[in-house]
């Protein structure tokens, strides 16, 4: 696998310079996750960073009652370099869950190593702090949208800038993210497509 000629045609990567791509090619580890494998889970270490090549992600954990709870359904559409959720807080015990939704292609990074090429190189260093503005960009979007939006207005969104997304994940899992009842969204679904249809004559 060459890690350069994927890493330079990574959008996300575009402002990179040639050296910059090699850096970072050079200190990756690919890894294609199976539909369902898990990257991340409670009681093993996760130091790494990583980023999508192509696939798909769901960041959840369960509660007491054991119901799932998902957080983030990252895909290749939306390229940042993430971690797990307990480590932007630098929490030691582990509770979420990283997991494949469908056959997914990353590239992990030791995490200190990347900050260390962040620190001596200004375009890793860009990226980085890019990351962390659109994590932060999205947990914004997600908070304001379950304080003001109806669920309706939430999945109506979702279908709009998320199609990769809503067309492989399991309805199940967007039903969760967006915070409503699987039985809730196919009425969505439903009454969206009735209408759609309705334009179309």
């Amino acid at each position: 696998m060459d890690s350069f000629k994927i890493f330079r045609n990574i959008s996300f990567f575009q402002e990179l310079s040639d050296e910059e791509i090699a850096i970072l090619a050079n200190m990756s580890t690919p890894k294609l996750l199976q539909r369902k494998e898990k990257l991340a889970e409670p009681g093993k270490s996760f130091n790494q960073m990583f980023i999508l090549s192509h696939g798909l992600l769901r960041f959840f954990f369960d509660d007491e009652d054991g119901v799932e709870s998902n957080l983030f359904l990252p895909s290749e559409k939306e390229a940042a370099i993430m971690e797990s959720p307990e480590s932007y807080a630098h929490e030691n015990e582990r509770k979420y869950i990283i997991e494949a939704v469908i056959e997914t292609q990353i590239f992990l990074f030791n995490k200190s190593e990347f900050e260390e090429a962040a620190f001596q190189n200004r375009g890793i260093y860009n990226l980085y702090i890019k990351s962390l503005k659109q994590i932060i960009s999205i947990l914004k979007v997600r908070t304001e949208q379950f304080c003001s939006a109806s669920p309706h207005s939430r999945y109506e969104e979702f279908l709009e800038t998320r199609p990769f997304t809503s067309q492989n994940a399991n309805r199940k899992y967007i039903a969760n993210f967006l915070g409503i009842t699987p039985n809730s969204l196919s009425r969505m679904t439903a009454r969206i497509h009735k209408k759609r249809n309705e334009r179309k004559k």
